[in-house]
């Protein structure tokens, strides 16, 4: 009915343009002196006696031009989508440089390309609203606990221990710093000690939550600074090849949030989405954006088409290729993007607006396997592929009439090249991008419980830029580069390590067996019963762990409830100013001590 109603204007616009086209032309040469005309006997035509476009249709070449322009661009004009006769169509070239856009040296460290990414002005951001929030919790609740400000060097050994605690997995973090087993014993407690680590982590801010200007409307208010800054490094160090995918990547987290999503047939089921464009090829996020969910009282109608639109709207004009799955394909949004120099292409719902009709065209033409049937509307190529089920690709730049090929078994075999049009294989090929980052950030992600959802996206946008810095030094590497063949996870190891500068405090314990000292330098302590071992250190002198020797309370206040003259005939001799301790538990097991002895 749409392209009918067209039709009926066009006509109509046409033949108005020629009437007042001849009338110019009259007046023209009517107004010469040497003009004479005989009128006796001519009517003038009116638009009554035109007649209906539609049937006049065939009368087109008695006053179009048929070798102009216009009749070209009429005919390229198409009302419905076309089974044959196809317009040929090329991709457009990528307008922009790909790879980096910031000097990377071959040889670069992993710290080097990271901190193009995570620059002074983040750092400073870290440890300033970490200090910040620290006094102001301090104040509101005071408490006994010790706190010194964070340095900034204190900052990137944190953010390195917490890469650390990604790749090296232990069931709980306390057990980092665990020092009572050799399978635990680790270099953490010389990076840090653990009630450093866990006040940073208490403490740990991207936001000033009394900031005055603020816009706490914003749902994403706590970390919305730290994401734009991201974001804006992430296009500032490297430029996508041109082939891009859109695609959702959630961040588990189970707790309250107005914002949580639920998606069964994803791996992560609870959690916040973010919309991600990333490289086909690499993973590399060049766009993304967090989803809050729809606005109170309102319902948002073409929530796929904005989102699209919004993550390629830094590339309008460069004729990107952006590949979609069904849930963001739509008529509209193609030709939308076509006329803002975007390329897309993407699976299709069957109960999409504007697709064909024709049964040929849908589920219900009953091709057999691997077979498939292509159609065309102007620019559009739309194709049905028979595959396990029935798959629709809708492009606004493939040629109907290309073909390529994929990856299937045939009768139960080995996978083998299957024919199939290039628009469903080129789909194929570039919409691995965003489950390629899923891949590689969920391998080496941090795992932890929080009420605080912010810090769940806080830290999977680290791992994001962590891999962003690995594509960006692998793409100058070279084929010598060190990391080529051990690929993300040693240079992952390497970025930690340089990242942690030991910031020891005198409680963290020595991984070494030294010496003793003090109380303990004799080491000559006695058992004092068959159901107790000897001492702490005689304890733990074979497990390779050095403590400070130190005795039991208990022992104390055993000793110390006695009178002084029956202290030496104790196993442990005490110093005599010891003083008394009145307990009447005490001094009863020490009676029963004496009398069993």
């Amino acid at each position: 009915m749409t392209g009918q109603i067209g039709t009926i204007v066009g006509l109509r616009l046409l033949v108005t343009l020629r009437n007042e086209s001849a009338s110019i032309a009259m007046s023209r040469v009517t107004s010469s002196p040497d003009f004479e005309l005989d009128f006796e006997g001519f009517e003038s035509e009116r638009e009554e006696d035109i007649g209906d476009p539609l049937d006049t249709a065939q009368e087109w070449d008695t006053f179009v031009d048929t070798e102009g322009e216009e009749e070209e661009e009429f005919h390229r004009f198409q009302v419905d989508w076309t089974t044959g006769n196809y317009q040929p169509r090329t991709t457009k070239a990528f307008k922009r440089t790909p790879g980096i856009k910031q000097p990377i040296a071959v040889d670069a460290s992993p710290l080097e390309v990271f901190s193009l990414i995570v620059t002074d002005e983040l750092w400073d951001l870290l440890v300033t609203e970490t200090n910040l929030y620290a006094e102001q919790l301090r104040t509101q609740i005071p408490t006994t606990s010790k706190w010194t400000p964070v340095s900034k060097t204190e900052m990137k050994t944190f953010l390195g221990l917490c890469l650390t605690f990604g790749i090296l997995k232990l069931p709980a973090r306390r057990d980092y710093w665990r020092q009572t087993k050799w399978l635990f014993q680790t270099h953490v407690p010389k990076a840090m000690s653990r009630d450093r680590f866990d006040m940073i982590w208490r403490y740990l801010h991207l936001q000033d939550n009394v900031d005055p200007a603020m816009d706490k409307s914003d749902k994403l208010w706590k970390i919305r600074r730290f994401m734009d800054l991201l974001l804006a490094q992430f296009q500032a160090l490297y430029e996508v090849n041109g082939y891009a995918s859109v695609d959702e990547s959630m961040v588990k987290y189970k707790g309250r949030l107005s914002f949580r999503q639920y998606l069964p047939m994803k791996p992560v089921k609870w959690g916040i989405k973010v919309w991600v464009m990333a490289e086909s090829s690499t993973g590399y996020v060049n766009n993304f954006q967090v989803y809050t969910g729809a606005i109170v009282g309102k319902t948002e109608t073409g929530l796929a088409h904005r989102i699209v639109s919004d993550l390629a709207q830094p590339y309008f004009g460069s004729n990107l290729c952006v590949y979609m799955d069904n849930f963001y394909t739509s008529v509209k949004l193609l030709l939308d993007l076509q006329g803002r120099g975007v390329q897309a292409c993407g699976t299709v719902r069957a109960g999409r607006k504007d697709l064909p009709k024709n049964k040929e065209l849908t589920k219900a033409a009953g091709l057999t396997k691997h077979a498939f049937n292509v159609a065309q509307r102007d620019d559009l190529t739309f194709c049905v592929w028979q595959d396990t089920k029935t798959v629709m690709v809708l492009s606004n730049f493939h040629d109907p009439t290309e073909h390529g090929s994929v990856r299937r078994r045939v009768g139960g075999q080995r996978q083998t090249d299957v024919r199939a049009p290039a628009c469903l294989a080129d789909y194929q090929k570039h919409m691995k991008g965003v489950d390629l980052l899923d891949q590689m950030v969920g391998y080496y992600q941090i795992h932890h419980r929080s009420t605080k959802w912010w810090r769940r996206l806080f830290f999977y946008l680290i791992g994001v830029v962590a891999y962003n810095a690995f594509v960006a030094a692998r793409s100058v590497g070279g084929p010598a580069w060190k990391y080529r063949r051990t690929g993300y996870k040693d240079w992952l190891e390497d970025l930690a390590q340089e990242l942690i500068v030991p910031v020891t405090a005198r409680s963290a314990p020595s991984l070494r067996p030294t010496t003793p000292t003090g109380a303990s330098a004799g080491h000559d302590l006695a058992q004092i019963n068959s159901k107790r071992k000897t001492c702490k250190e005689c304890s733990l002198k074979h497990s390779g762990t050095d403590v400070t020797f130190s005795i039991p309370l208990l022992s104390i206040l055993l000793r110390s409830s006695l009178p002084i003259p029956l202290r030496s005939s104790l196993p442990i001799s005490l110093p005599p100013s010891l003083p008394l301790f009145p307990s009447l538990i005490m001094f009863a097991y020490n009676i029963v001590f004496i009398v069993y002895h």
